[in-house]
């Protein structure tokens, strides 16, 4: 890929090259990117409405507008290699009161902020001349500037530019950043009533590093000074989860519940008794937290993967129908109409009989009953599953002729039916009358992508996934969709851009793990694809796909005891496959098992007697020499 900004090859497939993405580190607008169009409200005031009044006689009115200096015209102005003791000390004082206008807080659980561009650039500056004064004159210094100075780094770190550049170098400045912001907040004294803060912020950013041991001690530390702070509870939960304290973590989120009742404690808590194998009780926190927020999809997305692993597969397909009723925009709201709807005419309708005994006119032809319909939409999903697309597309041409059309969900499961049985015109008409229906329909749009990559148009497959999760931010399924479409026309950085979206959005989601971990491959980061396919193989402990992939990446890395152990797993259940016999005797011969080695080159030519790598390596172990 080329650097968007020189045209020079990048590394990893990075959208800047190392030297420009230094370059625009350098670069206020850079370090700390604006997020909000237009001059932000405090220089639009400076700018209007700064008022002079006039004493004495004079002509005209007494108040005049006049126009204020800009906040970084007086940053830009400051020297701080020429400043003295007394000027830093004044400086410091000016940019606190700054950066207090501008919205950078004293104190955030997340330093996610909403600036303008001049807000970045003023405070970006800034930061660069605090900078100079820390190692200028160490001892001069503001508490209330250091824990704002913490939010700045901690918030540069997550900005676009560390997204954009090579691996290596994002992940180094993403150190650099968060290792100043914590600089920062230890320059406050333990003697200052502003230490509890520092060492709350501290926590987070620790947490966010991954450093969980000292996240673990800091938050600790914090909570004795804020005892009531549940989202303190939270982080402090989750250290001890990745710290493998599982009873712990799960003791501190019952904690935070017995206070305040919140679908994101529910969740995790669901998260951690599923890990520690108390599945009955993390059913019920799954539930518990859909009962509080019938929108929350990860809930449903683990809910229905723990069921079916438990063989519930009647309560997962109950739980199915709820969630894709979730992620239509609105769709609850219509239901909830349609039902006052139907309890206003089924009112209507007994006053009528009371009325009159008889109808004055038979109806032309038979009410439809509920229940027909609502056997048919039965039958017709039965035999999309069962791959009997004919019959299905029958049965809801059928349902079409009684109901004098179709709904919403009924034009999706025709689509599908037309998709899988290769019939992409009659498909593709299918999600048009649906979005004419409903234009904001994400699950429209999702199917409209699906039919569009079958037909070999994956850039606009791409086009309507992004129409998809525009109006549905957290539909997982679009964002896994889209990068499995990416990885398989090489766009690695994009496919694994996309899979981290939707794993940020359900880290239960398996398809985005080993998505993810196809695209860390790709990008030569193995490391990180292992780590990728074992949270996978957590999640489907008897995929055969995670196990040879797996296995694979490690003998290439020449890891061959693991590798031996994973194809090992693999063959367990497809112990047919003369490949991964071969590959898993190279990896044996390697450990120095030679007679077990020879035994599974036997093995390989026994169901593939053709298999000239296998036939090489018994030649070398029987004669010397290396195999052609």
């Amino acid at each position: 890929m080329s650097c968007i900004r020189c045209g020079d090859v990048t590394e990893e497939s990075a959208y800047l090259c190392e030297v420009c993405a230094e370059t625009c580190f350098q670069d206020p607008i850079f370090f700390f990117s604006p997020n909000l169009i237009g001059d932000s409200l405090v220089e639009r005031l400076r700018k209007q409405a700064s008022a002079l009044i006039r004493l004495g006689p004079i002509s005209g009115g007494d108040v005049e507008r006049i126009e204020g200096q800009s906040f970084i015209d007086t940053v830009r102005s400051f020297n701080p290699n020429r400043a003295s003791q007394e000027e830093a000390a004044d400086f410091f004082r000016i940019a606190n009161f700054i950066m207090g206008q501008y919205g950078i807080p004293i104190y955030s659980d997340d330093p996610e902020l909403m600036l303008a561009e001049d807000a970045s650039k003023v405070i970006s500056t800034i930061a660069q001349k605090i900078d100079a004064l820390a190692k200028t004159y160490p001892s001069v210094g503001m508490s209330d500037v250091f824990l704002r100075m913490g939010m700045v780094y901690w918030g540069s770190s997550r900005s676009v530019l560390l997204r954009s550049g090579p691996v290596g170098w994002c992940r180094d400045k993403r150190r650099y950043t968060l290792s100043k912001a914590l600089e920062y907040l230890r320059k406050i004294p333990k003697t200052d009533e502003l230490h509890s803060l520092a060492s709350k912020m501290s926590g987070f950013i620790l947490l966010d590093a991954g450093a969980y041991a000292e996240a673990e001690h800091k938050l600790s530390n914090a909570r004795k000074s804020f005892p009531e702070d549940l989202l303190l509870v939270r982080a402090l939960a989750k250290t001890h989860f990745f710290l493998g304290n599982i009873d712990e973590a799960i003791n501190l989120l019952d904690q935070a519940i017995s206070v305040e009742t919140r679908p994101e404690f529910w969740l995790e808590r669901g998260e951690y008794l599923r890990k520690s194998g108390r599945h009955d009780e993390a059913i019920a926190s799954y539930q518990q937290t859909i009962a509080i927020d019938s929108n929350q999809i990860r809930a449903y997305k683990a809910l229905i993967y723990l069921l079916r692993n438990l063989g519930r597969d009647e309560d997962a397909v109950r739980f199915e129908a709820d969630m894709k009723l979730a992620l239509e925009p609105g769709a609850a709201a219509k239901l909830e109409e349609l039902m006052q709807a139907e309890k206003l005419m089924a009112t209507e309708g007994a006053a009528t009989i009371r009325a009159r005994h008889e109808p004055l006119m038979k109806p032309s032809k038979p009410k439809i009953q509920r229940e027909a319909i609502k056997d048919l939409l039965k039958a017709a999903k039965e035999a999309v599953n069962q791959g009997d697309f004919d019959s299905a597309i029958e049965i809801l041409k059928l349902h079409m002729t009684e109901k004098g059309g179709l709904d919403l969900a009924s034009l999706i499961l025709l689509a599908r039916a037309y998709l899988y049985n290769g019939q992409f015109e009659l498909a593709s008409k299918s999600v048009d009358g649906l979005l004419r229906k409903e234009k904001n329909s994400a699950a429209g749009w999702y199917w409209k992508a699906k039919i569009a990559y079958a037909q070999g148009r994956w850039g606009a497959a791409i086009q309507h996934l992004n129409k998809a999760t525009n109006i549905l931010p957290t539909f997982v399924d679009a964002w896994v969709e889209r990068g499995l479409i990416f990885l398989a026309n090489e766009k690695f950085k994009d496919a694994d851009e996309s899979f981290e979206v939707a794993l940020d959005i359900d880290m239960n989601d398996a398809r985005a793990w080993i998505g993810r971990a196809k695209s860390m491959s790709k990008l030569n980061r193995w490391g990180a694809a292992i780590q990728c396919l074992d949270r996978f193989l957590e999640l489907m402990p008897d995929s055969r796909e995670g196990w040879l992939l797996k296995a694979e990446l490690l003998l290439e890395k020449n890891k061959y005891q693991e590798a031996e152990k994973a194809f090992s797993r693999y063959l367990e259940m497809e112990p047919s496959d003369p490949k991964a016999l071969c590959q898993r005797a190279i990896a044996l011969h390697s450990m120095g098992l030679n007679d077990d080695a020879v035994k599974g080159f036997k093995s390989c030519l026994e169901i593939d007697p053709n298999n000239e790598q296998a036939v090489n390596w018994l030649k070398t172990l029987r004669g010397g020499g290396a195999p052609g």
